[in-house]
Order: structure tokens, then C-alpha cells, then sequence
């Protein structure tokens, strides 16, 4: 396929010839160096908002991404991919004339190939560009800093940063799933991030993305409005959405989408995969507070605990009690009812073998059910776990003998048998929303 290049300034440190001696190696002269991006954290207050703290910015490596050695007839002389430090090492030829461009693209052959194109401008893949230079015949270091764009009061600058920090995150993720499975293979992932891309309904291909979203064909749709919503650097968020990739592509996802809160009854499935997905956003960083900075510089968003947040409503429909028992059951922090410390790889094998193969809907049900059959040794304190939450003992996938009914005449028992032949009454209610 034909693809544009976006070609993006950088902050860029060039330093030449730190040997007296012609490096001849792979028949051509050393260029190496290491590629960072600006990272802007975020400052959470008690009184639940989240910001992008600038003060705070860091240089971070940009892991796994494609680095090239272009001359300036657009030739690639040499290519190659930064190591987990962010370094890398290419060769050209004596004398020739070079600029060192890296790509907002993570590869690894048969393993991964993830991309982070501007969707308003024909999917042209994000770059930067260091200058031409003469390379002689002596080994050169440049170091490529992708800039925020940051200049104290907004953004005066072009985001260099974002689509590598998009990268980072998602690179987070993929090394939890390689932690418990490091034969894992990733299929290939388009992400969509721009400046333009606003929270309206509309035409996608020019910004309006309504939010960040995983689209169910391996594209994910990030927000970049700056002084409303921009998504770029909450990787809980990123995560989150990844998550729902990792569902479609290893596990199962029989979500239906919707609106929804952590507070509200949910149909099964949508509790299962927004809580599979807030969830894993906390085990793929080790970090439980699940944040989404919004607004005038960035300056008002909020913020949720994933594993100590206030039970709203909880039960087996409630997208925040299937965060806090994933959570929990993953943690090596135990409270009085949580003595679980699975790690995250007895839950990779439920979500990748029996959750994907389960007659059931996909669901709380489903999961925990696998999970005890699969680890007998630690049933009651999964149990007890799930306990805390307003449900019952689970023994099967299909969530039998219910005893909290989420306030709703309706909603149990959660499936009802039909013989063939015969016919039942089947009742829905949209006091929750709508499906």
C-alpha cells in the first residue's frame, strides 16, 4: 500500500568523531545513537482531578522503533530498530550524505507492527528527521529527542512526542502479555492519533472520533484535541484501549458497547471488557490509579483508584467491581478480603484458552469460573474476593442462582433455558441505558 510520510521537526543533538580511526564495519561507517521523546506525566490532587504536569517532563527512550539511514536522493542506506534502551546502530558509506530518520513504528518480524499514522492527513505515518550531514569516514553519534511541543502556556510547537509516547505505552502493554507468554505474536495494529481528533461524532478521516477507541479491526483512535481532551500521554488510557485489541485478537470480546460507568448496571458483557480493560490498564503499568487529563491546558481531568475506589453499586453487572476483582486478583497488595497474588499470567492462560472457547457470553462468570478450575488451589480466596463485591459464590459460566439482581425484576435469573419448541417471555428495561 502506498503511504505518505509525515515528516515531523525535532529536537535533535548531533556530536561527530569520537575515534581517531576509520570505523570499517559491515563495509560502511558507524552512525549510532539513542531516541528519546519528551514524557509528560501526570499530578493527581484529592480532590479527584488529574493534569499533565509539564514541570515534570523526562527524556524517555523510544523502545523498538524503526530507525533508517536516508541519503539525499531518498535512498535508504541502512535500517535497523532501537533496543530496549532506545539505542541503535546503522552503516553507510564513507563520505556519504545522511540524515538519521525514526519512525512512529515498532516492528519486529512475525512478532509485531504497531503504527501510529495521522488519520486526518491519508494515514501518512508519523517521522522524525535529523539533518543531512556528511558522515566522513569516522564514527558519528546523533541522538534524535522527540520535543512535546510544550512552551510553558500551550503548545507553540508541533507534538513531535505524542505518537512515540502512544508507542511506549503500548509497548508497556505488550511486554506484560510477553512476561506471560514470550512466544506471544501480535498482529498488526494501526493507531490513529492527531491534533484534529476532537470528541464529536462524524467523519473519523477528518477528527471526529467521538473518543478514544479500539474500532474491532485492528485500529485504535486516540484523542489529540489539546486545551479539551488529549490522550497522548495517559497511557491508562492507551492501555485500556489496547486491551480491548488484545480481547478481539487473543481473547474474546463479546462487548456490545454503549455508555457506561463504574457505577451503573451493565449487560454482562459490557461490564466484562470495560472492567477487563480498566483493569489491565493498572497490571500492564503496576500502577492502580487510572487517570484521563482533560481540559484547559490539560489542567482538569480526573482520576479513579482501580483497586481502593468507593464500590458503587456492586455486583456482577457493575464494570467496577470486575476491575477491582481483576485487580486483585493480580496485585501483590492483600487486604482482609483479597489474599490473591496471581500475577498475570494464570489469567492470560483463562483468557487466551477457556474464555475465548466458552459457550457462555463472555463475562465475570465465565472468567472466575475458568480461573478456579484452572487454579483449584486458590478457590476461596477467589471466592472471597468476588464476595467483597456483592456476589455470590460463582460455579459455572453461566452466573446460576444469582441472589443481588441489581435491583431489577428483569435481570435475574441471567439466562433462561428454552426447549426447542417451546417459546418464553423475554423482558428488557433501559433504566441502566441503552444497548
Amino acid at each position: 500500500m502506498w503511504k505518505r510520510v509525515y515528516i515531523l521537526p525535532i529536537s535533535l543533538l548531533f556530536i561527530t568523531a569520537c575515534s581517531q580511526h576509520a570505523d570499517v564495519k559491515r563495509d560502511g561507517i558507524e552512525i549510532s545513537g539513542k531516541v528519546t521523546y519528551d514524557r509528560v506525566p501526570s499530578a493527581i490532587s484529592y480532590g479527584g482531578l488529574a493534569k499533565l504536569d509539564y514541570g515534570k517532563t523526562k527524556k524517555v527512550s523510544s523502545k523498538n522503533i524503526v530507525i533508517k539511514a536516508i541519503d539525499t536522493n531518498s535512498k535508504t542506506l541502512d535500517e535497523t530498530t532501537t533496543d530496549k534502551n532506545g539505542k541503535y546502530s546503522l552503516f553507510v558509506p564513507a563520505n556519504s550524505e545522511v540524515k538519521i530518520r525514526a519512525y512512529a513504528r515498532m516492528y519486529k518480524k512475525d512478532f509485531w507492527d504497531v503504527s501510529v499514522v495521522d488519520n486526518t492527513n491519508a494515514k501518512s505515518l508519523y517521522v522524525m528527521d535529523g539533518d543531512y550531514h556528511n558522515v566522513g569516514n569516522k564514527h558519528n553519534i546523533i541522538n534524535l529527542n522527540a520535543s512535546s511541543g510544550w512552551s510553558g502556556d500551550g503548545y507553540h510547537a508541533p507534538r513531535v512526542a505524542a505518537p512515540f509516547a502512544i508507542l511506549d505505552s503500548i509497548n508497556q502493554a505488550m511486554y506484560r502479555v510477553k512476561q506471560a507468554d514470550k512466544n506471544a505474536k501480535f498482529p498488526q495494529l494501526t493507531v490513529n492519533w492527531s491534533v484534529n481528533n476532537v470528541a464529536a461524532a462524524g467523519d473519523a478521516d477528518s477528527g471526529q472520533i467521538i473518543t478514544s477507541n479500539y474500532d474491532g479491526e485492528r485500529g485504535l483512535w486516540i484523542l489529540g484535541d489539546a486545551n479539551s481532551d488529549t490522550d497522548e500521554y495517559d497511557d491508562h488510557i492507551i492501555i485500556h484501549e489496547w486491551g480491548h485489541y488484545f480481547e478481539d485478537q487473543f481473547s474474546r470480546a463479546d462487548n456490545i458497547g454503549g455508555s457506561h460507568s463504574p457505577g451503573e448496571a451493565l449487560d454482562i458483557r459490557v461490564a466484562f471488557g470495560e472492567g477487563w480493560g480498566n483493569a489491565w490498564s493498572g497490571i500492564a503499568t503496576d500502577n492502580p490509579i487510572y487517570f484521563d487529563t482533560s481540559g484547559y491546558q490539560q489542567s482538569s481531568g480526573w482520576y479513579m483508584d482501580l483497586e481502593n475506589g468507593a464500590q458503587q453499586n456492586p455486583g456482577w453487572y457493575s464494570e467496577g467491581s470486575v476491575q477491582r476483582i481483576l485487580y486483585d486478583l493480580y496485585d501483590k497488595t492483600n487486604e482482609a478480603h483479597d489474599k490473591t497474588s496471581l500475577g498475570f499470567k494464570p489469567m492470560y492462560k483463562v483468557l487466551v484458552g477457556k474464555e475465548r472457547n466458552t459457550p457462555a457470553f463472555t463475562s465475570i462468570f465465565s472468567f472466575i469460573d475458568a480461573l478456579k478450575r484452572e487454579n483449584s488451589s486458590q478457590k476461596r480466596n477467589i471466592d472471597k474476593t468476588v464476595a467483597y463485591e456483592k456476589i455470590s459464590k460463582i460455579n459455572d459460566a453461566y452466573g446460576s442462582n444469582r441472589t443481588n439482581s441489581a435491583n431489577s425484576s428483569v435481570a435475574t435469573p441471567v439466562y433462561k433455558n428454552l426447549a426447542v419448541g417451546d417459546s418464553i417471555n423475554a423482558c428488557t428495561r433501559n433504566n441502566y441505558g441503552v444497548y
